[in-house]
């Protein structure tokens, strides 16, 4: 299979990954890009709102810092400094994934791209030229875009996406953010740590659907807690955009609210961006996305797709997961998607992860036992000084299988990497319970949540285990 003429649309953390993977397999990949290699999650997305959420943290807890909130002086602002920090980040990644594609000896060029036909990938550069490639195979993860809502459409200015919100160079006075997704709960975390004054408005029971309910019980009281005003079941009814803010007319279950605030920022998730002309090849897509097989073959022959094109869970590392199985098989070898735990990840503040069932999930399907671990009670937490949040795992009562576990609080999206191992190689809780964690670390934590299961904690008190909590 080697010297197959692979092309694949789109440089984001699917189509990047799966140019590695199919080079490394012996293929002649071209990798084309109408932006920059990274795609969302690089530029746009992951890596620079984790940049200034790190800045924030430590923001956060300087002021919380009996040793060093006096240095900090009054009406200090970082946000241009932060701000500069990002685009640093961002280069030297897009720099580092440009180097890694030149060492494989993937050829990268800029322009937009669209389907000509069976084997057939048209090119348009800058300039306007056309260039025709031909392929063996094509994969396509031309990626997402962001969702907006009928009555409510960006400006780039008073109402903006997550996009406009990277680029901030000041920090506004009120931030009104409507969704409160993953995406809307971290720039909640992000601009009340600033200073801003941020209300969430989330058209459902609670924020972040489908997490487990107790961490989200917990991060709404931190969240409201440090200043944040969260409005859940709550829509936005009028828009009217000001000189100077954006006055907003909401339905909530206590009546109409108006609120005032000088940037609304547009937060309702994502959708697979499908603008290719997949008519002339015979791919088939629908309003959730490109469809393909558990080999991510779509309905053409030798054309797959990957990443949030295809929809179902749009997060990075799925995408680049997906990225190498379609390599690999658009190269000869034969894998299939495997139904296995995907870790999630939430960069607010505190910390979440999350992976497998939630405990109501796990309810339905059969009996559980749960243990529970707080943070307070682990040395690390408590010397980092985020004592906040806690361990939850849940398993199985007749096989003792780990069904989920779910964190919040200091170093969770770490420890979901060991807890995703744990759950990929079936380990049972009393096996975990038995494997040695080093001393004072966060993930002694992990173990200790193992040993509540079955009401072995060692550094739990007694009296705060019940009979009803399992």
């Amino acid at each position: 299979m080697s010297n197959r003429r692979v092309v694949i649309i789109g440089a984001g953390p699917a189509g990047y990954v799966a140019a590695i993977r199919a080079s490394q397999l012996g293929a002649r990949v071209t990798l084309i890009e109408r932006d920059r290699v990274g795609g969302t999650c690089l530029n746009r997305g992951c890596i620079p709102t984790k940049a200034l959420l790190s800045d924030a943290k430590l923001l956060r807890k300087l002021r919380h810092s009996s040793v060093f909130s006096p240095l900090l002086t009054e009406g200090f602002n970082p946000l241009t400094a932060m701000m500069q920090r990002k685009r640093k980040v961002v280069e030297e990644l897009v720099k580092g994934v440009e180097m890694l594609l030149d060492s494989h000896r993937v050829a990268l060029k800029k322009g937009r791209a669209d389907l000509l036909g069976p084997g057939q990938v048209i090119l348009m550069d800058g300039d306007g030229k056309q260039e025709t490639l031909e392929a063996d195979a094509v994969i396509l993860g031309p990626g997402s875009k962001s969702k907006s809502l009928p009555n409510m459409r960006p400006d780039g200015k008073m109402i903006i996406t997550s996009d406009e919100a990277l680029e901030l160079e000041r920090i506004p006075r009120e931030i009104v953010i409507i969704g409160g997704g993953y995406i809307g709960a971290e720039f909640a975390t992000l601009y009340n740590g600033l200073g801003s004054q941020v209300t969430v408005v989330e058209v459902l029971d609670d924020l972040l659907p489908g997490l487990e309910g107790e961490l989200v019980r917990h991060f709404r009281r931190s969240l409201e807690g440090s200043g944040v005003r969260v409005l859940t079941k709550s829509a936005v009814d009028e828009v009217s955009v000001k000189e100077e803010a954006v006055e907003l007319t909401l339905k909530t279950p206590q009546g109409v609210q108006r609120i005032s605030a000088e940037k609304v920022l547009l937060s309702v998730g994502r959708a697979p961006l499908l603008d290719l002309d997949f008519s002339k090849v015979g791919v088939v897509t629908s309003a959730s996305g490109i469809q393909v097989n558990s080999r991510l073959e779509t309905s053409a022959p030798s054309i797959y797709a990957i990443g949030d094109a295809v929809g179902g869970i749009l997060l990075a590392h799925v995408a680049s997961e997906q990225g190498i199985l379609a390599a690999e098989n658009a190269m000869g070898i034969s894998r299939e998607l495997e139904d296995h735990p995907i870790p999630l990840c939430i960069f607010t503040y505190p910390e979440m992860a999350s992976i497998g069932l939630t405990e109501k999930e796990a309810r339905s399907r059969g009996n559980v036992k749960i243990g529970r671990f707080p943070f307070r009670s682990n040395p690390t937490a408590i010397i980092s000084g985020e004592p906040e949040g806690l361990v939850k795992v849940i398993a199985s009562r007749e096989t003792d299988e780990i069904l989920g576990i779910h964190i919040i609080g200091s170093g969770a999206t770490v420890l979901i990497s060991i807890a995703a191992s744990m759950m990929r190689a079936r380990v049972t809780v009393k096996e975990f319970a038995r494997y040695m964690q080093a001393h004072p670390t966060v993930p002694e934590a992990l173990k200790e949540a193992a040993l509540d299961v079955d009401g072995m904690a060692i550094h739990l008190p007694k009296p705060l285990r019940t009979d009803a909590k399992r």
